[in-house]
């Protein structure tokens, strides 16, 4: 819920997911009132979500550009006011009373501006690699499907948004749930009004948002291909995930078949416009045919090229190189070494692939995250395998002792060979 009074907006209880009216009344407190300023009250706020938040985001930052400023209050209740800081939705409306916390955020990508190419791809880079030391059982398959299906979006931002502020995404693990939930917002052309611009030419915005999704379609067929939103909505649906567009007047809604409902694609449209457009898409990585069935364009599968796999991790002798003082933020604790052990898991595909520990740089570990990496793996391959996939290279003569004692320590858990 929310009330103004003049340029005050307060917001109380459960903000919801629709920006709409706080939008409408921004673009009336300012465009038509004259306001200059903005205060943002969250104080008596008890949740605030992506949905509701990122449009309302961009389009402070499409007024910035006009000299019009904004002032946000974080919520008294301490989690709420943590919530606002670690997304950095505080810092992206009020950068002069809140700083980033991007780098402190080890569990998620918080809401990022991306303006060009780079700044976008390496936001996603970060996601996916942020994503693989915190949970097991992904696959290069899996990894390569959800790179994709992320860029594919920020790309359409780029491409056809012309958005004067840039885009903004940003990503949310849920292990538990095994899923990854993305967002990508911009203040530029709406997909109506890209496909109106179209050889299709539709003077609906509803059908031309439904259309959007569907295999093929795209601004312009001789310099795109028209399956960035089409593969990114295959990439929910095939894994019983969720979508979500809002895109000027209309909103679509995909669900998956549920115990209670069969599935389905809905758009509305609204009285309120947003000025860009919205992508919500959440993906069960659990699927384990994500690739081969949500990447599937002209009756082809798709396999993407140069992954994040070859950007980052690819040895010249088949291995992967993990990077020791690159993926690791300290070498001091349980955690630190729990990330580590899971994207050295999630780069041996299903334990198919050797991995080699470059520990370069690197003088001292502590003996809890030896254990957590190198005995758990121990433990977890059994002392053949873990001989056979973890190499190691330059390893500074404490650090190997500290390894090998780890692994000597953890030797009788670790099941034998034939066993």
């Amino acid at each position: 819920m929310f009330r103004s009074d003049g340029n005050v907006f307060s917001f109380s209880g459960n903000v919801g997911d629709d920006p709409l009216p706080t939008l409408a009344a921004l673009h009336t407190v300012l465009m038509k009132q004259g306001y200059q300023d903005v205060v943002l009250d969250f104080s008596n706020a008890t949740f605030v979500s992506a949905p509701f938040m990122l449009p309302i985001i961009v389009m402070c930052r499409k007024y910035r550009l006009d000299g019009l400023d904004f002032e946000l209050i974080l919520p008294t209740l301490s989690t709420g006011a943590r919530l606002l800081q670690n997304t950095d939705w505080a810092y992206l409306i009020d950068s002069e009373n809140y700083g980033s916390m991007a780098t402190a955020n080890r569990r998620n990508l918080s809401a990022t501006v991306f303006e060009n190419a780079t700044q976008a791809h390496a936001a996603v880079d970060t996601s996916i690699r942020m994503m693989m030391g915190l949970v097991t059982g992904l696959d290069r398959n899996r990894i390569s499907a959800l790179q994709w299906a992320i860029d594919e979006v920020v790309d359409n931002v780029l491409n056809h948004a012309a958005s004067p502020v840039g885009g903004i995404i940003q990503v949310m693990t849920y292990p538990k749930r095994r899923q990854i939930e993305f967002y990508v917002c911009d203040a530029g052309m709406t997909i109506p009004r890209s496909l109106r611009q179209s050889e299709y030419g539709y003077d609906n915005d509803a059908i031309a948002l439904r259309q959007a999704i569907n295999e093929g379609v795209t601004k312009n067929k001789k310099t795109n291909r028209g399956n960035g939103l089409y593969g990114t909505f295959r990439c929910c649906e095939v894994s019983g995930g969720e979508f979500d567009i809002l895109s000027g007047r209309v909103a679509l809604r995909n669900r998956p078949e549920s115990r209670y409902h069969r599935a389905s694609t809905v758009v509305n449209t609204a009285t309120i416009p947003f000025n860009g457009t919205f992508v919500r898409a959440c993906i069960n990585w659990d699927y384990n045919r994500l690739l081969e069935e949500a990447l599937v364009f002209r009756g082809r599968a798709h396999t993407p090229s140069f992954d994040i796999i070859e950007k980052y991790y690819e040895a010249d002798d088949d291995s992967m190189l993990f990077k020791a003082l690159e993926e690791s933020p300290s070498f001091g604790t349980r955690e630190a070494g729990r990330e580590a052990r899971y994207k050295a898991e999630n780069l041996m595909d299903n334990f198919t692939i050797a991995v080699t520990f470059d520990f370069a740089g690197v003088h001292v570990i502590s003996s809890s995250y030896a254990d957590e990496v190198f005995g758990k793996l121990l433990v977890e391959l059994g002392e053949d395998k873990f001989n056979t996939l973890c190499r190691f290279t330059n390893m500074d003569r404490t650090v190997k002792l500290l390894i090998d004692r780890a692994i000597r320590q953890r030797l009788p858990e670790a099941p034998q060979s034939g066993s």
